[in-house]
């Protein structure tokens, strides 16, 4: 037995980086995986990658910073797996302009902001929800860079 047999994880920033690996592993220890990025085309590739290996998952596209798009995946989530056992926050951003105090621009910590940390509430709001329909779970924040 695994230790996810049975749960269903929602995974944002699952299209890259430490989102990707997560959802390939949690996939491995048994959990159905929403998958979520921005870019539909690298979470689809996840997806291929899980499904591939026998694993269940469903690619989902969404702005982490809209409002409508964390009710969307959300709902999604509980859509094609009935339930969310875990929800793993991990979408987030490094702007290639986004330099010191100083010299960056006010559009581009506004935008940092919204994927970083509005993203972790938004995602909280909506997600937690969900968690409770499904008799609790698990809620996982990343922050890796700021």
């Amino acid at each position: 037995m695994n230790r996810l047999d049975g749960k269903a994880a929602l995974i944002t920033g699952a299209g890259s980086g430490i989102g990707r690996e997560t959802a390939l592993l949690f996939s491995a220890e048994g959990a159905a995986v929403a998958a979520v990025d921005i870019d539909l085309d690298a979470v689809t590739a996840t997806v291929t990658e899980i499904d591939d290996a026998g694993g269940r998952a469903a690619a989902i596209r969404a702005d982490v910073s809209n409002v409508a798009d964390n009710e969307a995946m959300v709902a999604a989530a509980e859509e094609a797996f009935g339930r969310l056992d875990v929800l793993f926050l991990n979408a987030g951003i490094m702007h290639s302009a986004d330099g010191d105090a100083v010299g960056t621009d006010e559009a581009v910590w506004d935008l940092t902001m919204d994927v970083n940390a509005k993203g972790v509430f938004l995602g909280c709001k909506y997600g937690i929800p969900a968690l409770r329909r499904a008799g609790g779970g698990s809620v996982i924040n990343t922050a890796s860079f700021v």
